[in-house]
Parts: structure tokens; C-alpha cells; sequence
């Protein structure tokens, strides 16, 4: 995934999921292997890390490969080489209209390095160094940064939790809640999800990935797990000590996956020099899997605690459905500015087709309808969502500077994870 993605995957922790793998029927077992995909994936990505075995022809069990610290390997000794090249070219329109090459309409094209230490009593040590690049033309994914997207070491076990170090993935509504993953080069639901230039100076989203962070993942109690997650400022920063924090309640029955989660982020106040400002982000997810289809549901509410900011809500809708090599999937947003004739409504619609578990071809689109608009904040202007990046300012007829309200992209591609 582009941009924002895999921040799900850091978070794992040991536990067993061998009693789904017991002998029955052919075909209940069939359904629940295919199950047993996604909560494998599941419990890793959030504190667990499984130790089942996954259905072959499970959408989830393709989605999670070629990433080490999820699923059946996560606690394996020994150290990993991964990543993915993706590369697409397609069409966007905005303010222009434009050919694009894009590095990354499914998955951020990308290198790691994944290790396991067993220290014995249940208790392992690992650690992720994981770099994005530009597979268009070779370039770092962020300047003068060797390791953009993950730098963590752990200690944990199944019984005590993980503790985790360093540049890592944020605690929140998991990435897997859209069925595009938030890729943020097509994905409608990335990009409304972390809009806040309409609500006012100093209003902030929490990074895809923390800095200087700390986090706990709890043991898993029955079917709930905890997170806590703490961002500290740099050295020489005047920002508050804490810029972020963040907390997540999960749910996981083997079916039904649910969620909810505050997050709180520090961010400079765009109006002065000194002071920061800090925006409350609550949030809640489900994911409904029955093997050949998922469901998904989010809510968000982004609320900046800085007098005359707005505050914003965002409602999002997603299914998939595979049928042998094909995948088919379709997300629906709406977003809301309170108070104000601000309004937004996303769609992204997407088709793979699996070559192998590791390498598929993919079309993409994806479209932003922006109504009204959001007054400016004194000086500071108001600006309304926008889907990868695309530029929507333009003079009009008379002069003025005008935006254009539906951008959209198109995007058609292929991946490979190794």
C-alpha cells in the first residue's frame, strides 16, 4: 500500500490459533480455514502473532503475504528480506488534466528487513528496518531518510504483550477497515480520512507512522486486546513532550472484527510561531468476513481544540468479493464539516487479477465530490479534499481563483511482493 500504509502490521504478539484448524467435515473446514485466514492476520497485526494455518484461497491470506511480521512466520527466529515493487500509469483530472506514472496504486513499493531472537520462556525480540522507494525512478521515499517507514525493535510474549521502540506503525482503526488499504495515490477514504486544511489552523491528523514512539500491545483476553501508543517530540523541539498519544480497544470473534480508538495529535499553530494546538480524533471500525466477501463500516470524528476551528465527521462503507482469480472491490465515503455547507462524497472502485498469491494486475478508480465550502479562518484559508494530490485550483473567467470540485484518478497496474 502507498503512503499511509501497513501501519496494521507492527503490531504483533504470540498466540496460538491451532483450535481453528481442528478436524471436521471437508466442507466446514473449508469455510473455517478460509476464516482462519483473516484472524490469523488479525491477532498479528494487533498484538497476536498466529500460528494456524491459513486457506490458500483466502483474499486475506494473499493480502498478508510477503509481510513477515504478520501471520505464521511473525515469531520465527531468523532474519527476513521482503518488500514490493508496484508500478502503475494512469489518468488524472483536476484543475489539469494529466498521464501519470505512479509508484504504488496497491502497495508501496518497498525493502525490509525483518529478524526474531528467541530468548527462551516464551519471550522473543524483533525488530523491522523498512525503506519506501519510488519504483518510477529509483528514489528514496523520503529525502535523505534510509528507513521512512518502520525502525522498531521489540520484546514480548504471548502471555506478558509486546513492547515496541522506534519509528514504528500508529495505534487506530487498522488499515484492512477500507478494502483499499488507504493507498494514498487512489484510495478516496486515505485522503478524507486525514483532511483537516478546511478546519482551521493547528488542526492535525496522527502520522501513519510515529516518530520517537513507544507502544504496548496486550495479550489477547477472550476475543478483546488492548493498544496504547505515545509519539515523543524530538530533541530541541519546543513541542509538548508527548505530541501524540493514542489508545484502541479491538474485538475479534474469528468472523466479526471491531474497533474503537482515540488519538490525540500536537500540531504548530499555523498563526503563530510558539504555540500548538492540539486535535482529538475518535474512531470506530468493523469488518464482517465470510471468506469469498468482507464487509466494512468506519466512523471518524475529528475534533481540533483551538476556539473558531471546525470539527469534522466521516462515514465510510466498503465490501470485496473474490471469485477464483478475481477480486472486486467498491468503497463509498461521506464527509462533513459541522456547522458549515462543506461536503464531501467519495467513491473508489477497484478489479485484480491474481496472477499468483504474490503478483497481480489491477485497475483503479477513484473520484471526490466536493459541495459547498468552508469559510476562510481569518487569513488562513480553507482548502477542500482532493484524491492523490491532484492540484484543483484554477483562475476563472472572471479572474477569480476558483477550484475545480470532482477530481478524480484512474489507475491501471501491477504488483509484485517478494
Amino acid at each position: 500500500m502507498a503512503t499511509r500504509s501497513l501501519r496494521i502490521f507492527g503490531k504483533t504478539n504470540p498466540q496460538s490459533v491451532f483450535s481453528w484448524c481442528s478436524s471436521v467435515s471437508a466442507k466446514r473446514a473449508g469455510r473455517r480455514a478460509a476464516r482462519t485466514a483473516l484472524y490469523t492476520a488479525v491477532l498479528a497485526t494487533l498484538g497476536v502473532a498466529g500460528q494456524g494455518a491459513q486457506a490458500s484461497d483466502s483474499f486475506f491470506n494473499d493480502y498478508f503475504a510477503g509481510i513477515p511480521y504478520v501471520g505464521v512466520n511473525a515469531y520465527s527466529p531468523g532474519i527476513t528480506l521482503y518488500g514490493a515493487v508496484d508500478q502503475a500509469v494512469g489518468f488524472t483530472k483536476g484543475a489539469q488534466t494529466a498521464f501519470v506514472q505512479q509508484s504504488g496504486g496497491q502497495w508501496t513499493s518497498k525493502f525490509g528487513f525483518f529478524g526474531v531472537e528467541d530468548l527462551g520462556g516464551g519471550y522473543r525480540v524483533r525488530f523491522d528496518l523498512e525503506s519506501g522507494f519510488n519504483a518510477a525512478n529509483g528514489g528514496f521515499g523520503t529525502s535523505n531518510t534510509l528507513f521512512n517507514r518502520e525502525a522498531w525493535v521489540s520484546v514480548g510474549s504471548r502471555n506478558a504483550g509486546e513492547l515496541k521502540f522506534g519509528l514504528q506503525d500508529d495505534v487506530g482503526v487498522p488499515l484492512f477497515v477500507d478494502v483499499f488499504g488507504q493507498v494514498g495515490t487512489v484510495s478516496a477514504v486515505a485522503f478524507l480520512t486525514a483532511w483537516v486544511y478546511d478546519l482551521g489552523p493547528g488542526a492535525s491528523y496522527e502520522p501513519a507512522r510515529l516518530p520517537n514512539a513507544i507502544s504496548y500491545s496486550t495479550p489477547w483476553f477472550g476475543p478483546f486486546n488492548g493498544q496504547l501508543a505515545v509519539s515523543l517530540a524530538s530533541q530541541g523541539s519546543t513541542a509538548p513532550t508527548v505530541t501524540t498519544r493514542a489508545v484502541a480497544l479491538n474485538y475479534y470473534d474469528g468472523r466479526v472484527f471491531g474497533t474503537l480508538s482515540y488519538l490525540g495529535n500536537y500540531a504548530l499553530n499555523a498563526l503563530t510561531t510558539s504555540s500548538y494546538v492540539r486535535t482529538d480524533n475518535f474512531a470506530a471500525g468493523a469488518v464482517y468476513d465470510t471468506g469469498r466477501y468482507v464487509l466494512s463500516a468506519e466512523y471518524s470524528f475529528l475534533a481540533p481544540r483551538l476556539a473558531e476551528d471546525r470539527v469534522a465527521s466521516l462515514y465510510t462503507l466498503g465490501g470485496l468479493y473474490r471469485y477464483k482469480h478475481n477480486d472486486f472491490r467498491a468503497e463509498l465515503a461521506y464527509r462533513a464539516v459541522g456547522g458549515f455547507s462543506d461536503h464531501s462524497y467519495g467513491v473508489t472502485l477497484g478489479y485484480d487479477y491474481n496472477l499468483s498469491q504474490r503478483t497481480a494486475l489491477y485497475v483503479r478508480g477513484s473520484m471526490i465530490h466536493n459541495t459547498g465550502a468552508t469559510p476562510a479562518y481569518g487569513k488562513y484559508p480553507g482548502e477542500q479534499p482532493v484524491v492523490d494530490n491532484i492540484s484543483t485550483s484554477y483562475t476563472g473567467a472572471n479572474g477569480a481563483l476558483e477550484n475545480y470540485q470532482s477530481p478524480r484518478v484512474v489507475l491501471v497496474g501491477m504488483y509484485h511482493k517478494f
